[in-house]
């Protein structure tokens, strides 16, 4: 996955407080990891920014919008804009609602109560083409090392499983958050199939979902 160079980040931030998104605008064009940045203030609007401008590379989303409650608004634009990365910023910093959000695709997941630096560090990272997951959202998750481990001397090292041609076809674009639908219509195959093959993936992983494969591959020196 290719990174970004931030004098290209077209930005879009999706939040109905004025207060937050302009704060969050000042801060990113500041620190120069943007140089153009849209505001939306519902889905709806979101929506048709999104469809006038084909340059934006970025969408910081809140959950709770006007016309929109919790995961809606992101499967929405996860499913109409696979290809633009999305990160979360949300007061909601429950298990199942971050869980929920990476099972659809987010890149990126931050509280809202999280200091800018935070902020900061996720952008950066989805740009550098990884995914951001908050240290304590890991912990929540329940991710545990996997076995799978090959002695070199005195260290175990962890081996990254085979996948056929087509688990490693899936297995990339779930890196690039694509939804199973997205990811289906990609590879010409039936949506039914990218789901066995994800369960393959994540028994190979030792996981149980794509937060937990992500934290995986990560671990693993995939991304």
């Amino acid at each position: 996955m290719e990174s970004t160079h931030c004098a290209d980040v077209r930005a879009l931030l999706v939040d109905d407080h004025p207060i937050v998104i302009d704060a969050l605008s000042t801060s990113l064009l500041a620190l120069k990891l943007c140089n153009w940045i849209d505001k939306a203030n519902t889905l709806a609007e979101a929506k048709e920014k999104l469809a006038n401008n084909t340059e934006i590379s970025l969408v910081l989303l809140d959950l709770h919008l006007s016309d929109a409650e919790g995961i809606h608004a992101m499967m929405t634009l996860r499913e109409t804009y696979p290809d633009v990365p999305i990160i979360i910023f949300s007061g909601d910093d429950s298990t199942d609602t971050i869980a929920k959000a990476f099972e659809y695709g987010v890149r990126g997941y931050v509280p809202k109560n999280s200091p800018v630096e935070v902020v900061v560090s996720a952008v950066k990272v989805v740009l550098a083409g990884s995914c951001y997951i908050p240290p304590h959202a890991i912990r929540m998750l329940g991710f545990e090392p996997a076995a799978g481990t090959v002695a070199i001397g005195n260290t175990a090292v962890e081996t990254r499983p085979y996948f056929s041609p087509r688990q490693e076809q899936v297995f990339h674009y779930l890196l690039e958050g694509m939804p199973n639908k997205v990811i289906a219509a990609r590879l010409d195959m039936a949506e039914g199939t990218v789901k066995t093959h994800m369960n393959t993936i994540f028994r190979a992983l030792g996981v149980r979902n794509r937060a937990q494969a992500i934290l995986k591959a990560r671990q693993l020196g995939v991304i």
